[in-house]
């Protein structure tokens, strides 16, 4: 080969032969199938990264008629949290020797781009986030014969769902603007009756009732995940006299501040913002943003190996998965209110 020579492919028997054991030892170790020692299995996997193993998913489907490919719908790509949980899951799911196909519909109903994907091509299982209500997704799931996981969200009565627990978050972002002394706090709200907007509307006033402050309705603003809507929003809480505002996106805290710096407002010295979930964007705007972090990476990587799971084992989990959050980030949007 002209500038070097062709890189050997690690194989199964490379592995074993180094690990001292069977092919099939491997192979039930790799694909996670069947008992084996956990000494063994620690040998083995430390032996298959240290010699560059890579399954081989085009060769899987060969012998065994499996595409060993996995489909990610997600209802938005810019979104911090979903461009987090794809980079994650699809790491876990090169690992375990599948492909991922991500997917994503802008109007976030994830229906249509399964029967279109399905019908196309051999995916073996789905994982899924969407917009759609309780019941749409119930029927979207209900047209796929395929194993499936729902992620960012739970939905009532299936226990194949992984969720972050935004609402202890909000609530831990909320808190700390109090302790900075603020007692007239914003909520700039996600969509408002889904799981996940509801989430973190009521961890907003959790916080607010724990330290003897009515959650007004006036306080809140729902501004979606559009940052479009977001100008309305914050001129709509800047009118009912709020100092704080806790953004339930890190997306839309960002076009918050933008809101403000265009007419006039300093961050934080005339409004202070908190949001949740730590990503690069919250430290390039000025200010840098004060952040709860999400474990979204997490939610990623535990999808695929359910997913997985269901797909090999038939294994299904007993209840959700709902995925505490991470600490408080402190950085520049947040201050205590003035005294004078």
């Amino acid at each position: 080969m002209a500038g070097g020579r062709a890189r050997k492919t690690v194989t199964l028997h490379d592995v074993a032969q180094a690990a001292g054991v069977n092919v099939s030892t491997v192979s039930r170790v790799l694909h996670n199938k069947g008992r084996v020692g956990s000494a063994t299995r620690k040998r083995v996997l430390e032996i298959a990264h240290d010699l560059g193993y890579r399954a081989n998913p085009v060769a899987r489907a060969l012998k065994t008629a499996q595409s060993s490919t996995i489909l990610l719908v997600v209802p938005q790509i810019e979104n911090p949290i979903f461009s987090s949980t794809i980079i994650s899951a699809e790491n876990a799911a090169r690992r375990a020797g599948f492909a991922l196909l991500v997917a994503y519909n802008q109007h976030g109903s994830a229906g249509e781009i399964i029967d279109d994907v399905s019908r196309s091509s051999l995916i073996e299982g789905v994982i899924i986030a969407s917009f759609d209500d309780d019941d749409q997704l119930r029927q979207t799931l209900s047209s796929t014969d395929k194993p499936h996981v729902v992620i960012n969200r739970v939905l009532p009565g299936d226990p194949n769902c992984i969720a972050m627990d935004t609402r202890s978050a909000a609530s831990c972002g909320v808190r700390h603007l109090i302790e900075l002394g603020h007692r007239r706090i914003g909520h700039l709200a996600g969509r408002l009756g889904r799981f996940n907007g509801e989430m973190r509307k009521n961890g907003w006033a959790d916080a607010l009732e724990a330290a003897g402050l009515v959650p007004d309705s006036q306080l809140i603003a729902e501004a979606g995940y559009d940052p479009d809507r977001v100008p309305a929003a914050v001129d709509a809480l800047l009118e009912a006299n709020v100092t704080a505002i806790h953004a339930a996106t890190l997306l839309t805290a960002v076009a918050a501040i933008a809101r403000l710096h265009e007419i006039g407002k300093r961050v934080p010295e005339d409004i202070s913002i908190v949001t949740m979930y730590d990503d690069l964007l919250a430290t390039v705007v000025y200010p840098q943003l004060s952040t709860v972090k999400l474990p979204a990476r997490e939610m990623g990587e535990m999808a695929v190996d359910l997913l997985i799971r269901q797909i090999e084992n038939g294994e299904s989990p007993e209840q959700a998965v709902l995925l505490p959050p991470g600490p408080l980030v402190l950085r520049d949007s947040t201050a205590a209110i003035p005294t004078d």
